[in-house]
């Protein structure tokens, strides 16, 4: 009966011991897998997409549905929905170029299928001559020309060497921002994918 005993509390402090190391070990498995850097709490990537309006001429960037930042700009000197090459007009409609966005035929407001940012090239040393007799003009384009994918050739969102037009109809087709502005919009949305696939939309309001 005695050796039973014996042989019982033997038993009992084996389980014990086995208990106390389990629960150690779990306690520390816990820690262990909270310091893992994959544990931590996932950070939203945010979500940018731009919509330009043409008769206001404000460019509204929005970060995750939201309007985060706004912008003067300028427009098209023409009025109107772009029709053909080089009449000067910004488009708010898919151009004739075959695109390779689900959805986006000719002539179909980008306000149902935007427009995409494809590139975003650096513009700093480039040269236009707007054919208003002055020649070629350093920095045309400012720092950046963020390119658009909207169904027509060279439309994109860049600078100006000419900030005094800011706020009217003065473009070849472009949308122009003062350069500064130009530059914090390139920053903020190339922190996702470097810009590219960035929705556009440009609204004739």
């Amino acid at each position: 009966m005695r050796r039973f005993l014996c042989g019982g509390r033997l038993w009992l402090a084996a389980v014990l011991a086995c208990f106390l190391m389990a629960g150690g070990a779990g306690v520390a498995g816990a820690a262990d897998i909270q310091d893992r850097p994959e544990a931590a709490s996932v950070v939203a990537v945010p979500e940018y997409s731009i919509k330009v309006h043409k008769i206001s001429h404000i460019l509204e960037l929005y970060q995750n549905g939201e309007v985060y930042k706004s912008y003067g700009c300028a427009t098209g000197m023409n009025t109107g929905d772009k029709q053909r090459p080089g009449d000067h007009r910004t488009p708010f409609s898919w151009g004739y170029i075959m695109a390779s966005i689900p959805g986006a035929e000719p002539w179909t407001p980008s306000e149902y299928v935007p427009f995409v940012v494809d590139e975003v090239l650096y513009a700093g040393d480039w040269t236009h001559d707007f054919g208003d007799g002055k020649g070629e003009i350093a920095g045309a384009y400012g720092p950046w020309f963020i390119s658009l994918n909207t169904g027509w050739d060279g439309i994109g969102i860049h600078g100006t060497h000419d900030e005094d037009s800011i706020g009217t109809n003065a473009s070849e087709g472009c949308i122009r921002l003062r350069n500064a502005d130009l530059q914090e919009l390139k920053d903020i949305i190339c922190q996702v994918n470097g810009g590219i696939g960035v929705q556009v939309v440009i609204m004739e309001d």
